[in-house]
């Protein structure tokens, strides 16, 4: 026991001596003093100069931006009458002048360096401290944790990326879409209505969370447990005006809804004030296509809308109605309640505890960057602006609120939005009197053309799919030695490039007739029908197939409507065209079992043949060839028996 204490005492000494002369742990730099006021008034603007003869700014997307109260803006500059001040919107930090007098309470404060080095101890880049002491000053009870993701924001984003439709944005502003293939196919692509892919950059800015370390955003970061603090009465300011302002009626009670979503949350562990805010996010202050549905006799609700997703509004609906008659929410109690059973058992309990990892769940116990509750990257803003409104204007804005904030391993330089386009996609490409293959895609980068070995220069036009991007590589080309690489070069308004290759080669023309180059390599000619090609086969590979024998030959497929296609299932009633040697045939495609010319052989081309046989069908030209699988001129029993043997398993191939 004395020796325990002599090393204590030992220890104890040399700490003493010691830790005086250790630098402690210190954030780099600090703003000393910190002007802030609240917005007074609603509906205020900001100007680009102290003047009302200056423009209003705008936000990203082109619109007057229009501030209300509650919002905290940062005073940077005194100018008379007017202040010049900075604040965060959806998101992006703006700046503008405003007059001083619509400004409530103008407040200067010191911040807190020993705060600032508390929180670069708890491991808080610099990156983050300074703006986490602003608030600091203003909220002195508010507490600020480290939450470590444990990847670098790169490696995050590269994982929340794909599938590109995980996450959507619902924005006119075009910069901040992806080009990607998937998503932009020479317009881009909305994966639900209204709803389109986020660039890389984008999805990268909504991951840092340094872009949202203000008043108006941090509540995104809010733990969600259940509080006490959480009233009915806060719940009810969060609800005026919307369609759950008022109550309803359930086995022979009346409960208003600020009440029921205390009760669901006080049952469940989880903040009421976030399932209300929630609910408005996903459903709007007057209700939505979801928020009522009638079926069966009965109208069910589905608040926070589980399992709402699909292509148009009918096919959303009618998955959110299919979930809430699987739960039996056909009162707004259950409705409610089963909503706030389900976020707790599949998000709070998953370590998905703030709005921000509902979304992107970066530290899940369990389906890491997937199992999120909405696609909407800006959904955790506009929820957590709800969640802060709502405090507010309750008095409760000052209260011990703690929030978990994402840090990423080797936080570099900020994350910021492209304001200029990236789209260097091509709107057309093609070489005058000469196809392409296959067919022009914007999204395909190479292409070859065949050309008269005579030939000496081609001309390549293009048309770039966005005015503001640059091109180069068109115009006259001149050919060299056998094959020439053309490359076309597309320069986006942000400095990306793309650049597609068209690889020209000079080909010597053989003099065999478009019908025998066909049948040279082994499809059937019968007439103006070619046939022979394998069930389910792509049609690029008729085109490769002649392009290996006749390389000068000229070869195009078009589908049943004489559109042009590169590829897709060989098909009854596709046209192939062969051009050699100054001769051009068009054959019409016969695939044998296909009679609806859909590439496939099922069910349905079995009953197609048995009305045929029966007399309740006419088929004619290559539908009625297609029907006769054995090919002796006449549709009979035993052609329908040989497409029923297909469809079985019994032999694998028809024709």
């Amino acid at each position: 026991m004395k020796r325990i204490i002599k090393i204590t005492l030992t220890v104890f000494i040399f700490l003493s001596c010691v830790l005086p002369y250790i630098n402690p742990i210190k954030v780099k730099a600090l703003q000393s003093t910190y002007t802030y006021a609240y917005i007074d008034t609603d509906d205020l603007s900001t100007r680009t100069c102290p003047s009302t003869s200056c423009d209003r700014v705008r936000h990203d997307e082109g619109g007057i931006i229009w501030l209300n109260n509650p919002r905290v803006v940062e005073i940077t500059e005194f100018v008379g009458d007017w202040v010049k001040v900075k604040y965060n919107y959806w998101g992006f930090t703006y700046e503008g002048y405003m007059y001083k007098e619509y400004l409530g309470g103008i407040k200067t404060v010191t911040l807190d360096a020993n705060y600032a080095n508390s929180l670069v101890a708890k491991g808080f880049p610099d990156s983050y401290v300074e703006k986490l002491t602003k608030m600091h000053a203003i909220h002195p009870n508010w507490n600020f944790e480290v939450s470590r993701v444990g990847t670098t924001l790169d490696y995050a984003t590269s994982q929340e990326y794909n599938p590109i439709y995980k996450n959507l944005i619902s924005t006119t502003n075009t910069s901040q879409l992806s080009t990607d293939p998937a998503a932009y196919n020479g317009s881009y692509v909305q994966f639900e209505p209204g709803w389109y892919a986020p660039s890389y950059q984008t999805l990268s800015y909504y991951l840092d969370a340094r872009n949202f370390l203000d008043d108006n955003s941090i509540f995104m970061f809010e733990q969600l447990s259940y509080s006490d603090s959480q009233t009915e009465a806060i719940v009810q300011s969060l609800l005026n005006g919307s369609f759950m302002a008022g109550s309803y009626n359930y086995n022979g009670q009346t409960y208003t809804y600020a009440r029921t979503f205390v009760e669901a949350g006080r049952t469940y562990g989880v903040s009421p004030v976030h399932l209300a805010a929630r609910v408005l996010q996903e459903q709007g202050r007057n209700g939505s296509a979801t928020t009522d549905m009638s079926s069966d006799g009965k109208v069910y609700h589905n608040y926070f809308n589980f399992n709402a997703y699909g292509s148009s509004v009918s096919e959303i609906v009618s998955n959110a109605l299919s979930y809430a008659k699987r739960r039996g929410w056909d009162n707004p109690y259950s409705a409610i309640f089963g909503g706030a059973e389900d976020i707790s058992d599949g998000y709070i309990t998953n370590n998905q505890d703030t709005l921000f990892y509902q979304k992107f769940n970066l530290v899940g116990y369990s389906s890491k960057y997937s199992h999120q509750y909405m696609a909407n990257i800006q959904a955790p803003y506009s929820e957590g602006y709800s969640s802060y409104y709502s405090y507010f204007y309750a008095g409760l804005i000052d209260s011990a609120f703690t929030f978990k904030i994402p840090v990423y391993d080797g936080m570099g330089a900020g994350t910021y939005i492209a304001t200029k386009s990236n789209n260097n996609n091509l709107k057309s490409l093609s070489i005058d009197g000469y196809s392409m293959y296959p067919a022009f895609d914007s999204g395909i980068t190479s292409y070859s053309v065949d050309v008269n070995s005579t030939t000496t220069s081609v001309k390549v036009s293009a048309e770039v799919a966005d005015s503001k991007a640059k091109l180069s590589g068109t115009g006259n080309i001149t050919l060299t030695g056998s094959n020439t690489n053309i490359q076309i070069e597309v320069t986006a308004e942000d400095g990306s490039k793309k650049t597609y290759n068209i690889y020209v080669n000079r080909r010597a023309e053989s003099s065999e007739t478009p019908e025998q180059i066909v049948k040279d390599i082994g499809y059937k000619v019968d007439e103006d029908y070619i046939s022979g090609m394998k069930q389910g086969s792509d049609s690029a590979t008729i085109v490769s197939n002649i392009k290996k024998y006749y390389p000068g030959a000229t070869v195009k497929i078009y589908d049943s409507n004489n559109k042009e296609i590169s590829n897709g299932t060989v098909a009854t009633g596709q046209k192939v065209s062969v051009t050699n040697n100054g001769s051009t045939k068009q054959f019409t495609v016969v695939v044998y079992g296909d009679t609806n010319g859909d590439g496939k052989i099922t069910i349905g081309d079995y009953a197609k043949i048995k009305s045929q046989i029966t007399g309740k069908l006419d088929m004619v030209n290559e539908y009625l060839k297609s029907a006769d699988t054995n090919k002796d001129g006449k549709v009979t029993i035993g052609d329908y028996a040989k497409v029923k043997s297909f469809i079985t398993g019994k032999i694998s191939n028809i024709d």
